[in-house]
């Protein structure tokens, strides 16, 4: 996914005790540079970043020993380095002086003053992994926003032995999307917290632009929802009809220190071999813990997230033919075999993008890629709701951010370039965000969010004799 004659510099990071940069101009392969970055800074500046977000932080003098969801909002929305423009610029400022070393700054503003626009591509490293590089001032007044676009690259081995080679955009872009927007959960999922996503405002204005958009764009034959109890199955039965693209819009959950298990969330339940209803999958069945600590056995309608161990090995760890037969197969399949992933796919509302916090880099951007994409559009944390907006920030309530900014990528997704649509976007709510000196509705917490992980298909390297 090119940017025309762009400059472009290739930036990785690694967490080895410290963090080091390391950066090298692709027109100066012969000229790499390197830097451990200054410990005390970066925990300044990563600390600040996670008390702007709506994560709940761990709690020093609490029995409960971490926030609640409400409090969280509350902070992030009405006193966090997102809810100002003085306190943003402040977190930004201190981000670029922490990751960003002072010869690259220095590097980049002359490429942009001689070249024009330069396309960053970033390895991050977890410790670093939810930088909203964008932001980060390369000097006085001028944003990597405004000079750069960013992307980030997945690791090498992505491209060894990859099961399936995405398609050109321009060989598939006639094929209708696939939309998940807020799938219907089981009882048990909701539960345990992973509640509607959407109200019913904004879950109406965002299928209403998705169908605007379908209809501008001369799509035929393709609603904007999917049935109510939409499960892995008929995800599987959508995907195999042929898609451009794939957004979804829902919860995401993961744990950094166990890869591959970041999953999606849709009407999956497990239970005995002998249910009609049961699902089989690699995650672990959301269920609830006994005095003793340890999880309750598993009883049928408890909730099976959809996850990254799914999308790589299907059912190749299954011996259970009736499963098979379920995916229209007599044998184990692999998980593309399965989920025929489309070339673009955007996850929306959590935090999709969390394959680059784990040591060991695989999660769901990485097995989507593997599975058929050449772009995930994720986000780097939990955004907050149109409702948290309304209720707890007090803005109005025709103004609905996180849908707009689902719109957008979907908008993007379906344009020849995404990433420079996003970013174009972006520099427009940036804008929005400076010239209002910080209206909430503006605030980058939610367009500031996205990544872009980028794995076009490479050439087949001819076998040395």
């Amino acid at each position: 996914m090119g940017h025309g004659d762009a400059p472009v510099v290739l930036v990785r990071a690694a967490d080895a005790g410290p963090t080091y940069l390391s950066w090298m101009w692709m027109d100066m392969p012969n000229v790499p540079h390197a830097i451990r970055l200054d410990s005390e800074t970066l925990f300044a500046a990563v600390s600040l970043l996670d008390s702007a977000l709506i994560a709940p932080l761990l709690l020093e003098d609490s029995s409960t020993g971490i926030e609640s969801k409400e409090s969280a909002a509350t902070r992030a929305l009405r006193s966090g380095a997102f809810a100002t423009l003085e306190g943003e610029r402040r977190l930004a400022a201190l981000l670029a002086e922490a990751v960003l070393p002072e010869a690259l700054r220095r590097q980049l503003g002359e490429r942009f003053d001689a070249q024009g626009i330069i396309h960053v591509r970033i390895t991050p490293s977890p410790r670093i992994a939810r930088v909203p590089w964008e932001l980060l001032f390369v000097d006085t007044y001028r944003r990597l926003l405004d000079i750069a676009v960013v992307t980030f690259d997945p690791p090498a081995t992505v491209h060894a032995h990859r099961s399936v080679l995405p398609p050109h955009w321009d060989d598939v872009h006639h094929l209708p999307p696939l939309h998940i927007v807020d799938p219907l959960l089981p009882a048990s999922a909701i539960d345990h917290g992973f509640r509607q996503t959407l109200a019913g405002l904004s879950k109406n204005a965002l299928l209403d632009g998705i169908s605007d958009e379908i209809a501008a764009t001369g799509g035929i034959d393709v609603s904007a929802g999917v049935p109510r109890k939409f499960d892995r199955v008929a995800l599987s039965e959508a995907l195999k009809t042929g898609r451009s693209r794939m957004l979804y819009f829902g919860h995401v959950s993961a744990r950094p220190d166990e890869p591959g298990s970041a999953s999606i969330h849709l009407f999956d339940t497990a239970g005995g071999r002998t249910s009609d209803n049961a699902m089989w999958g690699m995650a672990a069945v959301v269920r609830p813990p006994m005095d003793s600590g340890e999880m309750v056995p598993i009883r049928e309608g408890y909730h099976l997230p959809l996850c990254a161990l799914d999308f790589l090995l299907g059912t190749q760890q299954c011996s259970d033919e009736k499963v098979w037969r379920r995916y229209g197969s007599k044998r184990r399949n692999y998980g593309h075999e399965i989920w025929p992933i489309p070339c673009r796919v955007a996850l929306i509302a959590c935090e999709g993008g969390v394959d680059f916090r784990s040591a060991e880099t695989f999660g769901l951007v990485v097995a989507l890629l593997d599975s058929g994409a050449s772009l995930v559009t994720t986000t780097r944390w939990t955004l907050p709701t149109d409702n948290a907006f309304h209720r707890i920030g007090g803005v109005r309530r025709s103004v609905l951010p996180t849908v707009d900014l689902a719109l957008s990528v979907d908008r993007a997704h379906n344009q020849a370039n995404p990433v420079e649509a996003v970013a174009e976007w972006q520099r427009s709510r940036l804008r929005e965000w400076e010239s209002s000196s910080g209206e909430l509705a503006y605030s980058p917490i939610v367009w500031a969010s996205l990544t872009h992980t980028v794995a076009d298909a490479r050439p087949a390297e001819p076998i040395a004799k």
